[in-house]
């Protein structure tokens, strides 16, 4: 239940919203006194509440001979007007990107402190099909962000379902045995290996026209610099230490 709420949270529900609506999917057709008493509610906070809902689709309410009834929205349809919220909101990004692709315009920096923030710089890296990732520092910080088995069970599948290619410039001490055993070329990735003298717990990521700055576990801070200038730059920097003699391959 705890996992639900969240959820409901997440998709733009109130504390007071999730309990009158959770209460009721419970109860099906009831009064609005019914409803107020199973969501631990006041029942004119309940009335007020329920408003609300109605204007988000999620509840209605129709009469009776025995009085008015409310309803919520089945699950389904909810997940139905989600996916339609999504198509159009896809439907319209090139014109929404247009509008934020000014020439003169300066840097987007945004600044992330906790895990969402690696989560959401992570994703927004698998946004473009057909390109090529780079990725230099510590992916063993990065892994005890998000954890390993959200890189192998999702990132990794999703890059590759959109043949995005990974260049990689890691430091081989922090790599587990299964990554160094692993066919790069299958997984689209190239990967070479950083001084062991220079090893530091910060990485950076690079894609698009995006620079994203991980702190450590510990500062648990991620920055996304979106500029079309520093990305280029970043880019060419990762292609020079790619190129240089110090690195090795595995």
């Amino acid at each position: 239940m705890d996992n639900i709420k969240q959820i409901l949270k997440e998709n733009g529900l109130d504390d007071g919203e999730i309990a009158l609506y959770l209460a009721s999917l419970k109860l099906g057709e009831a009064g609005m006194s019914e409803l107020a008493r199973e969501a631990q509610i006041k029942r004119t906070s309940a009335y007020v509440i329920f408003q609300a809902l109605e204007r988000k689709g999620l509840m209605g309410s129709f009469k009776m001979k025995s009085g008015l009834k409310f309803v919520a929205t089945p699950p389904h349809i909810l997940v139905s007007k989600t996916e339609k919220e999504l198509v159009d909101l896809k439907n319209i990004l090139p014109q929404l990107n247009s509008l934020a692709q000014k020439p003169d315009q300066k840097p987007k920096i945004t600044y992330y402190e906790g895990k969402e923030g690696y989560f959401i710089a992570s994703e927004g890296s698998l946004q473009q099909s057909n390109t090529t990732i780079r990725h230099i520092g510590s992916i063993s910080e990065i892994h005890n962000v998000i954890s390993e088995e959200w890189d192998l069970n999702y990132y990794i599948p999703t890059r590759l379902k959109r043949h995005i290619n990974f260049k990689a410039l890691y430091f081989k001490s922090q790599m587990p045995e299964s990554f160094l055993k692993a066919n790069h070329a299958e997984l689209l990735r190239e990967v070479k290996y950083l001084p062991e003298d220079f090893l530091y717990n910060t990485s950076k990521l690079i894609f698009a026209n995006k620079v994203v700055y991980y702190s450590s576990k510990k500062e648990l801070i991620t920055v996304i610099v979106e500029s079309p200038d520093i990305s280029e730059s970043e880019r060419k920097n990762f292609d020079i230490i790619w190129s240089s003699d110090p690195i090795q391959s595995p």
